[in-house]
């Protein structure tokens, strides 16, 4: 067992079961801010499995980490043809094992020509399956979700919804026109509360909205967010009826 690493002052231990959405509105790659996330809470000694949603078919995960080829049966495809079958074994069985963290990706060698979403029959598992991987994965500290699709996918929308944090990453300084245009709609149409816009890049003739420069800072607003609803659930008292 590795020694416990000296916590930040005045926060508590990271909770478990923290979903979040890694999101690029514009479409390009949000996996190299995932890889430094996954550095970062490695350094933590906390637990992290990455959940990619593949509603383009994109492997960008194992394309980011030098994969070329997932074992057969451990990975997002199949557990979605298995939850639409009702064949579902456990969910930690699609589970692959890597260094620091724990992956349920899309396959890289995955046919270009027949992707897994046309081979469901069911509607309702594209919108389930957030919320029940939510659930099932809650022993890790992080769930990282990384997003490839746009509102109108529903595995996508439904992460969003779901996931605790959402990031809007940018890659690119242009990128922070759709960036800031999703932002306004998940917050204002869908009553999503907990979103930070990211990007390297520094924008200063941008003020609407604080934008976010190091992996460091997602970490931390995190942490005293739900510190900050952990402590106001048990701050709550019950009210007494006076006569």
């Amino acid at each position: 067992m590795l020694f416990g690493k000296k916590k930040e002052k005045g926060l508590a231990n990271p909770a478990k079961g923290i979903m979040v959405a890694l999101w690029n509105p514009a479409g390009s790659d949000p996996t190299l801010l995932l890889q430094r996330l996954l550095s970062l809470v490695n350094k933590q000694d906390e637990t992290a499995v990455v959940v990619e949603l593949p509603c383009l078919g994109l492997p960008r995960v194992a394309y980011r980490l030098g994969i070329s080829e997932l074992k057969h049966g451990q990975t997002v495809d199949q557990l979605l043809i298995d939850y639409d079958r009702g064949m579902l074994a456990g969910v930690h069985d699609y589970l692959q094992h890597f260094e620091g963290f724990d992956g349920l990706l899309v396959q890289p060698k995955s046919k270009v020509d027949s992707p897994t979403l046309i081979k469901l029959q069911q509607d309702k598992t594209l919108s389930e399956l957030p919320a029940y991987l939510k659930v099932h994965l809650s022993g890790y500290h992080y769930i990282f979700v990384v997003l490839q699709g746009q509102l109108i996918h529903p595995m996508s929308f439904f992460a969003l919804r779901e996931a605790n944090h959402v990031v809007l990453n940018m890659n690119e300084p242009v990128e922070l026109i759709r960036a800031y245009a999703a932002f306004k709609a998940l917050r204002q149409d869908y009553a999503v509360q907990s979103i930070q816009l990211f990007s390297e890049s520094k924008n200063s003739d941008f003020n609407e909205e604080t934008i976010l420069h190091r992996p460091e800072q997602l970490l931390l607003a995190w942490r005293e967010e739900d510190h900050g609803n952990r402590s106001n659930q048990s701050g709550r008292v019950r009210a007494v009826p006076t006569t």
